[in-house]
């Protein structure tokens, strides 16, 4: 173990090397020493409002999963948290100092009960084939009170809708399945179109309490494209969905969501 976390034999020690951040979809480059990009996964904008969220909260101990490179928990470090990472790619991590966990999101974490304050989860909900699962294991792993910082990519955002509307896709990535790995474990290399509806049911499934849901990576084309989203707000009028939907299709049709950006923002709190 390395700080009290459970870690794989077979999981590579930490680097010391220098770091900067570019997107996961950008070229792989290296800064003027040489040393290699700490890259997001997703787009370079897509952690927002996420950072703007976690920037105003008082630092404690958060795991950070899926952490990718360690972007997010290297911003969380520079503001005082104590930070402990997992993800199912160990080669891809590149922090130096920071326990790391090799887990897989579909399945049960070694990770004890009721040992985190927080947990946050940028840009990897989408990646599994059992979220729900995942997220019944947030819950476990979170003390009373704890909070879940979720980040995702929005499927139902206006211009995904439309983009469904004409070609029959929302995404090119969630037809192939192709996500950048270094291992070859297929449950590393899953894409679903997670769309709001069914992560605030699994949240309630699990028992959090959804107290924030805010839109990321808004840009010019969504905002472009408001006067169809209204449209479509106003045609969702008509529809008499389940009592028990309703709330759901009214914030699947809010600002955080159809009239929102790239990804979405949710924050779910464990009950103390």
């Amino acid at each position: 173990t390395r700080r009290g976390l459970p870690v794989r034999d077979d999981s590579p020690p930490p680097r010391r090397t220098p770091l900067t951040m570019t997107s996961h979809n950008s070229h792989a480059g290296h800064n003027p020493a040489g040393a290699p990009s700490l890259r997001i996964i997703g787009d370079a904008d897509s952690h927002d409002t996420l950072r703007r969220v976690l920037a105003d909260r008082q630092p404690a101990k958060i795991l950070d999963v899926p952490s990718g490179h360690g972007v997010l928990a290297q911003f969380l470090l520079d503001r005082g948290w104590e930070v402990h990472c997992a993800d199912i790619d160990a080669g891809n991590f590149q922090l130096e100092g920071v326990p790391f966990t090799q887990v897989n999101l579909n399945r049960a974490m070694a990770i004890e009960s009721d040992s985190f304050d927080a947990i946050v989860t940028a840009n990897g909900l989408h990646r599994l084939y059992n979220p729900g699962g995942a997220i019944h294991e947030f819950f476990r792993i979170l003390r009373p009170g704890g909070s879940l910082f979720i980040n995702v990519n929005n499927y139902a955002s206006i211009d995904r809708r439309l983009r469904y509307l004409f070609s029959g896709s929302v995404n090119d990535a969630v037809n192939t399945g192709a996500c950048r790995q270094t291992v070859d474990d297929a449950e590393a290399h899953v894409r679903i179109a997670l769309v709001y509806p069914q992560l605030a049911g699994a949240l309630e499934a699990a028992g959090f309490e959804i107290v924030n849901l805010q839109p990321a990576a808004v840009r010019w084309r969504h905002r472009l494209l408001l006067p169809r989203a209204w449209l479509v707000m106003l045609g969702s009028l008509f529809m008499s969905p389940a009592p028990r939907r309703k709330r759901c299709v009214r914030q699947t049709n809010s600002r955080a969501i159809l009239r929102g950006g790239g990804y979405f923002f949710v924050e779910a709190r464990k009950p103390a």
